[in-house]
């Protein structure tokens, strides 16, 4: 029957331990891996033999033990112990036993043996354990007063035989040399001789209840019980509870050298600079990342939109928080305050035309000027000085009196008299253009004295400002295949670009390519040279702008004149 009920419990025990959900500790070592332990322990015994009533008596035992390796919650372990005490019982009322002559029994036993353990930390202090083992015990059955009892007397049995042990405990680890343990320990032997006496069909058992304490040596160290030994563990300070890798550092699943147990953002992008939260840094604080912020500088509290760049409604490249002038219509060149830039416009000098008549100012058919003449150009040499910005074209004419082609050749060489002497006086060549008539441009009757006086002359004309003026009435020849370079696109002022080589002005600029297409066509139907450029690379503009221009100039004085030619 004990033996029966110790192997039910035997067999229950194993099945439950290991059934045990390795949860607890699966990523640490156990307490008690690769450790040594010698234990003292001491308590009662408890007899169950042909005596009826069983008394308590004294037991003590020493052990040692050895613990394998592992991380598992489960541990087994070797014990070499060795135990003394005594066994002790009574006939009682209904003994049974009316002849023998003695009414009680002290047995004093010793055992030393050897067996497994089987332990598991279900925390890092509690550690219940199941041990089996086998022993050689000895026994000694003697009466009250000491005397060896009548069949241990005669040796009618032998005092050593094999005892087996099944045993419950549990452990309570103070610290991690130290542990409290509690146990009950059941011996079973196939002898019926525990008392002296043989009667009834089950054999003499015992059970002992012991307390003690473990001491413990050696071991793997582990000391932030992350499952890494210290030898081993490149972080030896981790967080109990963290989640490590091989090496027992905490893991950091998106790499960017901050751990997941403190990374508020654990899926960043590879390569993107982080912060202490693990958040990819957003030095502006505007709620854009810097590796999506296009304008990483913006000051604070400044509104921005998904890029990272400051609002900028009328889409003129000054954001709204620095725009004086919102509502800019889109193409509007502005200056930094948002603000449309107009063309200053130049001051002009007082006088703008001036007139040389032949008789006074030249000899009789010739081009050589006269010292009157030369006094009368003193006063526009000091307008010309004046306003070096200025462009004046100089134009010869004649009468229709002699040969064409003398008279072609000799107003051109007046103009060109006069402009050699603004030059001599200090004008750039540069600003003046020479150009002669003859008699194809008469401002009087040439059939008259005085109309011929009249239409022999040369005149002075202010024509411009700033830019080369020369031929700007003409049309530039282009040639038909010749396309405007947007690559090398360049604004120079008041909506004129060039590409180094021609000059455009822009009409209107466009978010849908349909619209500028539809302004392109209204415009070369109008005969204007119109053509379209896209750009996609405006700073504080979104997506692609389709320009509509026209063109082809050779000056920026003609693009400006046409241009306003067609506002007009």
């Amino acid at each position: 029957m004990l033996k029966r009920l110790f192997l039910y419990i035997l067999i229950t025990t194993i099945f439950t331990i290991s059934a045990y959900p390795q949860v607890a500790g699966s990523h640490r070592y156990n307490p008690l891996s690769d450790r040594w332990a010698i234990t003292a322990e001491g308590g009662v015994t408890y007899a169950f033999t042909d005596f009826k009533n069983p008394l308590p008596d004294i037991y003590v035992r020493l052990m040692g033990e050895y613990y394998f390796p592992t991380v598992k919650p489960l541990i087994f372990g070797l014990r070499l112990q060795t135990g003394f005490g005594y066994l002790n019982g009574e006939k009682g009322i209904d003994g049974g036993l009316s002849k023998y002559p003695f009414d009680e029994f002290q047995t004093r036993i010793v055992l030393g043996g050897a067996g497994l353990n089987f332990a598991l930390a279900v925390s890092e202090v509690v550690i219940p354990y199941l041990y089996a083992g086998a022993s050689l015990l000895y026994f000694d059955p003697m009466d009250s007063l000491g005397n060896k009892l009548p069949n241990n007397d005669s040796t009618k049995y032998s005092n050593s035989i094999i005892s087996f042990q099944g045993e419950l405990g549990i452990r309570f680890l103070f610290t991690k040399s130290v542990s409290f343990n509690l146990s009950g320990t059941i011996n079973l032997q196939q002898t019926d001789d525990l008392d002296d006496v043989v009667a009834g069909l089950n054999n003499d058992a015992f059970y002992t209840f012991t307390a003690g304490f473990s001491f413990y040596f050696g071991g793997l160290m582990d000391s932030d019980q992350d499952g890494v030994l210290d030898e081993n563990d490149a972080c030896p300070e981790t967080p109990q509870g963290v989640r490590v890798d091989e090496f027992g550092c905490p893991i950091d699943t998106d790499g960017d050298g901050v751990p997941d147990y403190l990374d508020q953002c654990p899926q960043t992008l590879a390569n993107i600079r982080v912060d202490q939260n693990g958040c990819p840094v957003d030095a502006d604080g505007d709620g854009v990342p810097d590796f999506l912020d296009e304008c990483s500088k913006t000051p604070p509290r400044v509104s921005v939109d998904i890029r990272g760049c400051p609002f900028d409604e009328d889409q003129d490249g000054v954001p709204d928080y620095l725009d004086n002038c919102l509502g800019t219509p889109i193409g509007t060149e502005v200056d930094k305050f948002g603000c449309e830039i107009k063309a200053a416009e130049p001051e002009l000098p007082e006088i703008t035309s001036f007139v040389l008549t032949g008789e006074i100012n030249f000899e009789i058919g010739k081009s050589y000027l006269l010292p009157v003449a030369k006094n009368t150009l003193g006063n526009l040499i000091s307008v010309l000085n004046d306003h070096p910005e200025s462009k004046w074209r100089i134009e010869g004419h004649t009468d229709n009196t002699g040969s064409y082609q003398l008279n072609e050749r000799i107003s051109y060489e007046r103009a060109a008299s006069v402009a050699d002497y603004l030059i001599l006086n200090g004008v750039d060549n540069s600003r003046l253009h020479v150009v002669g008539f003859g008699p194809d441009k008469p401002i009087a009757n040439n059939n008259t004295v005085t109309g011929r006086a009249l239409n022999r002359r040369v005149n002075l004309e202010m024509v411009g400002t700033g830019e080369d003026f020369e031929g700007y009435y003409e049309t530039p020849e282009i040639e038909s295949d010749f396309k405007y370079n947007p690559v090398l696109d360049r604004h120079v002022g008041s909506l004129i670009f060039t590409d180094g080589r021609s000059y455009c002005y822009q009409v209107s600029s466009w978010r849908s390519y349909t619209k500028a297409q539809r302004e392109e066509r209204k415009l070369i139907s109008k005969g204007y040279d119109a053509f379209i450029i896209e750009v996609n690379n405006i700073p504080g503009l979104v997506g692609i702008w389709y320009r509509v221009r026209v063109g082809y100039f050779d000056t920026i004085t003609k693009a400006n004149r046409h241009r306003d030619n067609l506002i007009e």
